[in-house]
């Protein structure tokens, strides 16, 4: 069996959903994106409990709030990818601004249960 990569998982799933998402910056990319990493968590057994910080990027912080926002809700009303079992938003978006680019950005943190191989 092969470890799962909820960091994929959620990448692939705001994909769907019609969001530039990767798990790093991009250097050339669009104005507006959505990163997703993993800051924490730990597992039992066979189940894995991560953290994860979802950024909404973009030119203005009326945008990346906005953004955090659909985001949430999506992430939310849909049902989460295959091999996470749920999604649990603890705390955004909030301002989280990047001072190496200038850009605008908002996060959210979610917790999510998921499975720990595939």
């Amino acid at each position: 069996m092969a470890a799962f990569s909820v960091t994929q998982a959620l990448v692939e799933h705001l994909r769907s959903m019609g969001y530039a998402a990767s798990s790093r910056v991009p250097r050339k990319g669009p104005a507006e994106f959505v990163t997703v990493e993993r800051v924490g968590g730990g597992t039992s057994s066979m189940v894995d409990h991560p953290s994860m910080a979802v950024q909404t990027w973009a030119d203005s912080d009326a945008r990346a709030e906005e953004m955090g926002n659909a985001v949430k809700v999506a992430l939310l009303i849909n049902p989460p990818p295959a091999g996470v079992h749920s999604i649990r938003v603890e705390t955004g978006p909030y301002q989280f601004y990047d001072q190496d680019t200038g850009k605008a950005r908002y996060q959210l943190v979610l917790n999510v249960t998921c499975q720990l191989e595939i």
